[in-house]
């Protein structure tokens, strides 16, 4: 038989010698693996139970160490404030550290509650003397008050800074004693204070000595307050030179308590390493003849890996790069539908399958034509979205739920006002009341340029940008044909890491692809818009025209009929406004026009429907509302007109106006546009009764209401 050379063999031929190879290595390895595995276990048992124990040993020491430490924190506190609070808390803590240590502990702790008792007492000591202190300085100065009225400014000045600078060397001292931390620094300060006191003792006998003997009584007086005082602050001073020996002792007994708790962690943490050595001792043997087959293994494995690398991992390499060549090239074809036909399954199954070169190859062309897919079922997706809205409302869902963007914001620039531009979707909602207003939309900085901004590389690029101080943000321009219809800006918090930032910046790279499908279709819907409005909308008002209304007035019958409800009717004519145009011109009636409809709209519900009917006449129709009800409404319109100003740029007029009411109901066997003749009868008939008035239509009759809503 006729041996093969590896250089002839077939990749099958050569993937089959390496599997049978490798497949005989690792069952020897998995059998030989089973039977030390049953030998370790019964030592991974025990070593298990011992870490539980440990562990739960060392939670419960660490939560003794907490309230020891927080009792030494506010034993401090209370040294130094004095505050009942800290002291609750200390008892509060001695409690909790009741229920978790041993008997010979709680011994310990019940003397260190009996020395807090005492330190108690003693700080109730200390207040009551610092309020003496105080209260004798307080007597020294308005005792060196009282000598002033009796004498003349130059001779009591001396005393006066005397007694002053003595309080403030004293006030300085008694933060000094709060502060202090050893005997030694409270028994200097003692001194100090002494030695204070008795400089102003001995200066106030030489200066009384100088002044009359009415002064001299208000000296002796100065005198024995500060004899007073001094005593005082020596026992307030000796006070706490003996609450700081307690704080020492008690300082001592929680230290060894700290001590206790560290050892017994460490006694328990030794049992656990003795029996965590002795199972490692055990198990030594059996990991040297296992990790000598691994090594065996691993030589077996690198001799195949050389093997593979030189007769296959080369070749695919090369390999993947043209198909790497070939993804670049398919990435243009956006717009194209890729069926999902077999090959393509086949793909899938081979990047699922598969880890390696062919895998990654398989994977890499699956992600192609996966976007390519996305893009192109977004896109069919958001063409067959009738509102503006609703593309941005999937644009946004890819942004969240696809990409991970969750803070972002799109402006788009108004139709009503093409220099402006307006946020329309914001992620969350709560950033909407912070954003900056584009009232002239060049003050956007992408929206001026075309160019994408980013504070990443550039910080503080964008001065209206609100959030500067906060968060970074990438600004991303909407073009189409050449003009910027909008900008969508992405926000992230500030210093985010390098990989994080990465990882943003693809999922911006992959937003602006849906973003460049979602363009052409929006612009096809503001298009569409504009020319539905414009055969749909009046032009100067803004309102519905007649046309609008023909072709909802059958779903409106629809809805009535179908709630068995009823429709008001108001026929609106301004009151000569034929005067108007000609005394003042058609421009000044359009500045009319324009203000009294606003007033229309302003007076009705969202759900109720203004049209521009004729040339000054405007029809309401109010859903679900009755004559009556429309008759309360229509004086409300008429009451506002009488009383708005026209603003005009040459004047200010002031027009009323006459409305018809009429109601159409379900049960009624005239037609819509009956009722509305009815309604603009009813108009005419108050017109010819004096303007400024409305008049009701009931069952072919009317009547009226004047100015004053007399009938």
């Amino acid at each position: 038989m006729r041996l093969h050379s590896p250089q002839n063999w077939s990749f099958h031929q050569q993937l089959r010698t390496i599997i049978f190879v490798a497949s005989f290595a690792i069952i020897s390895c998995v059998l030989f693996g089973a039977w030390r595995l049953q030998q370790f276990s019964s030592s991974q048992m025990e070593i298990q139970q011992s870490s539980i124990s440990l562990q739960q040993n060392l939670h419960l020491n660490f939560e003794k160490t907490q309230i020891v430490n927080e009792i030494r924190t506010q034993l401090r506190l209370y040294l130094q404030s004095g505050r009942e609070d800290s002291l609750h808390l200390i008892h509060q803590g001695c409690d909790n550290l009741r229920r978790k240590i041993s008997t010979d502990d709680q011994k310990v702790l019940g003397q260190f509650l009996v020395v807090i008792d005492e330190l108690e007492a003693r700080m109730q000591t200390v207040d009551e003397h610092t309020k003496k202190v105080f209260g004798y300085e307080k007597s020294l100065v308005h005792t060196t008050g009282q000598l002033m009225n009796i004498s003349s400014k130059d001779e009591i000045s001396t005393i006066r800074s005397l007694v002053i600078g003595t309080c403030l060397e004293h006030h300085q001292l008694y933060v000094a004693a709060i502060l202090a931390q050893q005997v030694e620094v409270l028994t200097r300060i003692q001194q100090d204070a002494m030695n204070i006191f008795d400089a102003l003792d001995v200066k106030l006998n030489d200066l009384g000595k100088e002044f009359t003997p009415d002064q001299q009584v208000f000296v002796e007086k100065l005198i024995s307050i500060n004899f007073s005082l001094k005593e005082t602050v020596q026992t307030l001073l000796a006070s706490r030179i003996i609450n700081l020996e307690k704080q020492n002792d008690i300082v001592s007994v929680l230290e060894k308590m700290s001590a206790d708790i560290a050892q017994d962690s460490l006694n328990k943490n030794n049992d656990a390493s003795v029996l965590i050595d002795t199972s490692l001792t055990v198990s030594r043997y059996n990991l040297l003849i296992l990790s000598a087959g691994l090594v065996g293994s691993a030589i077996m494995f690198f001799i195949i890996a050389f093997f593979l690398n030189q007769r296959m991992i080369v070749p695919l390499g090369k390999f993947i790069e043209l198909l790497r060549r070939i993804t670049r090239i398919l990435a243009g074809l956006r717009g194209q539908q890729v069926a999902e036909d077999e090959d393509i399954l086949q793909l899938e199954q081979m990047a699922k399958t598969r880890t390696d070169e062919i895998g990654s190859a398989a994977d890499a062309v699956r992600m192609l034509v996966s976007r390519l897919r996305e893009l192109s079922l977004f896109r069919q997706t958001i063409e067959a979205d009738e509102r503006t809205e609703d593309i941005y409302a999937r644009l946004a869902q890819i942004f969240e739920h696809k990409l991970g963007l969750e803070r972002f914001v799109i402006l788009e620039q108004s139709e009503k006002d093409l220099a402006s531009m307006a946020p329309v979707y914001c992620s969350p909602p709560e950033l909407a009341p912070e954003l900056p207003e584009f009232a002239v939309a060049g003050h956007c900085r992408a929206k001026r340029t075309g160019l994408v901004i980013t504070s990443f590389e550039t910080p503080f690029i964008c001065k209206e940008y609100p959030f500067a101080d906060l968060m970074d943000h990438v600004c991303i321009p909407m073009i189409v044909g050449g003009h910027v219809i909008g900008v969508v800006q992405f926000l992230f918090p500030l210093f985010m890491p390098k990989n994080k930032q990465l990882e943003k910046n693809m999922a911006i790279e992959e937003a602006r692809y849906y973003i460049a499908e979602a363009l052409p279709v929006l612009q096809t819907r503001h298009l569409t818009k504009k020319l539905e409005d414009m055969a749909t909308k009046d032009p100067l008002t803004g309102l519905y025209n007649r046309r609008y209304l023909d072709s909802v007035i059958e779903q409106m019958i629809a809805g009535v009929v179908r709630r068995k409800s009823t429709i008001g009717i108001l026929m609106c004519d301004i009151d000569h406004f034929k005067r108007v145009n000609d005394l003042f011109g058609h421009e000044t009636g359009d500045f009319v026009l324009i203000q009294l409809a606003r007033i229309c709209q302003d007076c009705v519900r969202d759900a109720d429907l203004v049209i521009r009917f004729g040339g000054e006449e405007f029809l309401i129709l109010l859903p679900d509302c009755d004559e009556s009800c429309a008759a309360v409404l229509a004086e409300r319109i008429r009451i506002t007109v009488e009383a708005h100003k026209v603003h005009t740029p040459s004047r200010t007029l002031q027009q009323t106006i006459s409305i018809g009411v009429a109601e159409f109901s379900h049960a009624t066997s005239k037609t819509i546009w009956e009722i509305i003749k009815l309604a603009d009868i009813a108009l005419y008939q108050a017109k010819n009764n004096g303007r400024n008035q409305i008049l009701v239509c009931q069952d072919n009759t009317v009547s009226t209401e004047n100015g004053n809503g007399d009938a």
